[in-house]
């Protein structure tokens, strides 16, 4: 396509029943967007998605399709996307309609008033589960006081970048991705924009909360080590506390006749269950890196590609 001037990644993992719906809405916001075309990705879907896709592709040449060979998880198909997207400017956002095809076109006219790299969108709510509410808001916290480089707490990989932005984004050669972390990394200029995150549109959700839990600490190994510095500052303090412990007990054996009699068995094993706590917590933080490190050496693409439709695979 000439002149193309907008490309949509858009992810999707079995959504054969919100697809219809995401289709009506692209089409109703089509004749307000520039040159475009949609890019979706197949992360593994077994259910009808693709066979809609490329029968919609027949009749829209600007409707492509790229399919996984598996389940590579939702990130892993974000980057896949960004790596076929030709467009001057590249938005990404999901296929459940939680993100609003129309607000992608205000950010993309922000994004050109502005002449900013990027803009992305922050939630200011959430239809999730007050559990999920929770977590999100737990994890953005935290990565915002651990990470070197904190991302917008409440934002997500709906934003549309600039082709520099993106061809620096493909360019990383991390194969475990996450890639808001890494948008932030760059350090481009770029805009909040505030949005409602909607309900999904029809389907259940495909990110289950194990796989939230493993893309937080993907996202916190990834970008941080002041996990690792918890265990000299814990081992530090508790080595200050025995030695301070053992002056209390030296003095009152010295200069008193107190005799500290055995506190019993319960505080004993409160206190051994509290210690062997830590440091099976603190192994299990290392043991966080230690998979980053081994995923990483191992330098296996991020992706492999089983075929695409309308896209030269060369690309």
């Amino acid at each position: 396509m000439d002149n193309l001037e907008l490309s949509v990644v858009i992810p999707f993992l079995n959504e054969e029943r919100v697809l219809p719906l995401l289709r009506q809405r692209l089409e109703e916001v089509r004749a307000h967007a520039p040159a475009w075309e949609l890019l979706f990705v197949s992360d593994g879907s077994t259910d009808a998605s693709v066979n809609y896709i490329e029968t919609w592709a027949k009749h829209d040449p600007a409707v492509k399709l790229a399919i996984l060979t598996r389940n590579f998880g939702h990130q892993s198909a974000v980057s896949a996307g960004l790596s076929f997207a030709s467009g001057d400017f590249v938005g990404v956002m999901d296929a459940d309609l939680q993100d609003d095809p129309e607000t992608l076109l205000a950010m993309l006219q922000v994004l050109r008033s502005e002449k900013v790299e990027i803009v992305y969108a922050v939630r200011t709510s959430r239809q999730e589960s007050p559990i999920k509410r929770f977590l999100y808001y737990a994890f953005y916290r935290a990565y915002r006081y651990l990470a070197d480089t904190p991302v917008q707490p409440d934002s997500g990989d709906f934003c549309v970048m600039t082709r520099r932005a993106v061809e620096l984004l493909i360019a990383f050669p991390e194969k475990l991705r996450f890639v808001r972390g890494l948008r932030a990394w760059l350090g481009l200029t770029g805009k909040a924009f505030p949005v409602a995150r909607s309900a999904r549109a029809a389907g259940d959700p495909q990110y289950s909360l194990g796989k939230l839990i493993k893309l937080a600490l993907s996202g916190l190994t990834s970008f941080s080590t002041r996990p690792l510095r918890l265990g000299f500052i814990c081992g530090t303090l508790l080595c200050l506390c025995a030695v301070i412990a053992a002056i209390v007990y030296l003095g009152l054996a010295l200069f008193t006749d107190t005799r500290v009699a055995a506190p019993g068995f319960t505080t004993l094993v409160v206190i051994l269950l509290f210690f062997n706590g830590m440091f099976f917590l603190y192994l299990g933080v290392l043991g966080e890196y230690i998979g980053q490190i081994f995923m990483e050496v191992k330098a296996r693409p991020s992706f492999l590609i089983a075929r695409t439709v309308n896209l030269n695979q060369g690309k």
